[in-house]
């Protein structure tokens, strides 16, 4: 793949270092994903439903976090509102165009403000995820909200079993696919070095922990951490499009701790099993590119996603 740089930026008491990349994989013939790098705004997207329809919701997804980078830190009581009215904006441009089955999966890193103090959380609807490097170890801080991960927690699959369940695609909750969303928030608690993997099920997928673990640690810079885990998909299977996102986050003024803010409010019920696997279009990948500033966006605009 192309060579990708790190991107930095420097804010009161925290420093960012990131990089990201995506690729559409050996099999798909469109590329869904759509990722977004700001400072404090960290976002990654896996669409389901083909062409002007995945792909679309992923960036649309895209488009309005990037509409909260100005605004960082974050209000953290805006967030679950702010995903409540993205999820009935998927729906409603799926409802405009006829695009049935329009959908997307969200993971983000938000810098959050509760009025008392700052800090990180972590939002996720769907199966992408976000794992933390830090002192205590390499370590998934998200939930999947899928099938199999359901059969995992009761007990009815082992996670050998999981690794190639016939039903390992289909998610349980999903942006834009029911009338109402409810995403998980999980509060960072706060160290002077962390580092935040992002990524969509094309990585997570195909990439084991104790893999991506060895990667985090042989690469300090992000962008090095990226490339190297994207070449470990591409050498293999890569069946599906791999998005992933390494973000550094350095605290210059720490106040060891967990942020304490109310972010557990619900925004919806949970959402029927949606079977994100099928064919998709023939058509080339239109979102693949790289931040190189700290006031560029890592991703393209989409034409038919509406501002």
């Amino acid at each position: 793949m192309t060579s990708l740089n790190t991107t930095i930026a420097e804010r009161t008491g925290v420093t960012f270092r990131w990089a990201a990349a995506s690729d559409q994989g050996k099999v798909r013939k469109v590329n869904e994903d759509t990722y977004l790098g700001r400072p404090g705004v960290f976002v990654v997207a896996d669409g389901m439903g083909g062409h002007a329809a995945g792909d679309v919701a992923s960036a649309l997804v895209a488009r309005r976090f990037d509409e909260l980078a100005a605004a960082v830190p974050i209000p953290v009581g805006d967030i679950g509102p702010m995903v409540a009215r993205l999820n009935t904006e998927i729906r409603d441009h799926a409802h405009s165009t006829s695009q049935s089955g329009m959908g997307t999966t969200l993971v983000a890193a938000l810098w959050v403000d509760d009025h008392q103090d700052e800090g990180i959380v972590i939002v996720n609807v769907g199966d992408s995820r976000c794992y933390l490097s830090d002192d205590g170890g390499f370590r998934r801080l998200t939930h999947d909200h899928s099938l199999v991960q359901e059969l995992l927690d009761s007990g009815s699959i082992s996670p050998a079993e999981a690794e190639h369940h016939p039903d390992r695609h289909v998610i349980t909750r999903a942006m834009g696919v029911d009338e109402s969303v409810s995403p998980d928030f999980v509060p960072l608690v706060r160290s002077t070095q962390q580092r935040l993997v992002l990524c969509s099920d094309g990585v997570s997928g195909e990439l084991d922990e104790s893999r991506m673990a060895a990667i985090c640690a042989a690469c300090p810079e992000p962008a090095a951490a990226v490339t190297s885990m994207l070449d470990a998909v591409l050498d293999g299977r890569a069946p599906d499009n791999a998005t992933v996102m390494v973000v550094d986050v350095s605290w210059t003024d720490v106040d060891l701790g967990l942020l304490d803010v109310e972010v557990t409010g619900t925004y919806g019920v949970e959402l029927a099993a949606v079977d994100v696997t099928g064919r998709r279009p023939d058509r080339q990948a239109t979102n693949l590119t790289a931040g190189s500033t700290a006031d560029e966006a890592a991703v393209v605009p989409v034409s038919e996603v509406p501002k």
